[in-house]
């Protein structure tokens, strides 16, 4: 069913692979697929159920399915080896590939992942709900990326209608909607023993960013995370909410093309 994800791919050279958060799409590495394009190729999917991929790109929305099909998806595009990146659930993502796959997946760039994989924003809450959680997912359009993205962003500022429909499409349909809720109640914690043996088997380079205004994912997690990452690197960026690489644009590329240079040379 890979056949049927949207995905931006940009740019020659060895492959980075970008996924977006919970609710986003590929349109939040608007500004970073230019630059990186330049030397390396950039393949940027709509995870199913968001931007520009139906909800029936999957079977089922559980996390360990959804990596499945993006190795599949990098099968038909003949993408054996890539650096993968992952914004908040993207970053789960990535991290679940990386740990399962580290031949595939040299090294990881993460920005703001989310590591306990439940994580979610509190307006996502309420749609866990048995009896009333389709009906508000029901409600949900195109209004909800502003209050989402008020939330994420540190820089008010930042939230121009541009933004605002650029992230739209995920919330246009109803399917879309549905299956995002979907998702949302497919998200579980990993036990803290599985989730510290998950780290620890991560060897690969790890680029971490994070916002120290993120008022999603706070930054004590990153702190966290960096003790239990064998090979990592830590950079917090004042100023800065849960989308570094939307808020400060420049200074994330600077520091992920600073670490590609180094890592992919060795």
């Amino acid at each position: 069913m890979t056949g049927l994800w949207f995905c931006q791919d940009a740019g020659r050279g060895f492959p980075l692979v970008m996924l977006h958060g919970l609710g986003a799409s590929s349109f939040s590495w608007r500004k970073t697929i230019g630059p990186l394009s330049r030397s390396y190729r950039v393949l940027a999917p709509d995870l199913p159920g968001h931007g520009r991929t139906p909800p029936e790109a999957t079977p089922d929305f559980h996390l360990e399915t959804l990596t499945l099909e993006l190795l599949h998806l990098l099968d038909r595009r003949n993408i054996h080896r890539a650096v993968l990146f992952g914004n908040s659930l993207g970053g789960s993502l990535a991290l679940l590939l990386g740990q399962d796959r580290p031949e595939r997946f040299p090294a990881l760039v993460l920005l703001a992942p989310a590591v306990a994989v439940s994580r979610l924003p509190c307006f996502f809450y309420p749609l866990r709900l048995p009896l009333v959680g389709a009906a508000l997912a029901a409600l949900l359009g195109p209004w909800t990326v502003k209050v989402a993205l008020r939330r994420a962003y540190y820089r008010q500022e930042l939230i121009t209608p541009e933004v605002i429909a650029g992230y739209a499409p995920t919330f246009h349909t109803l399917a879309n909607r549905l299956a995002l809720r979907c998702l949302i109640c497919r998200l579980a914690p990993l036990p803290f023993p599985q989730l510290e043996a998950l780290l620890n088997r991560l060897t690969q380079p790890i680029c971490l960013i994070w916002g120290n205004e993120d008022r999603i994912l706070p930054v004590s997690q990153a702190l966290w995370l960096k003790d239990r990452l064998p090979r990592v690197e830590l950079h917090l960026l004042p100023g800065v909410g849960h989308a570094p690489q939307e808020e400060a644009p420049d200074l994330v590329n600077e520091i992920i093309i600073a670490f590609l240079t180094r890592t992919l040379k060795n």
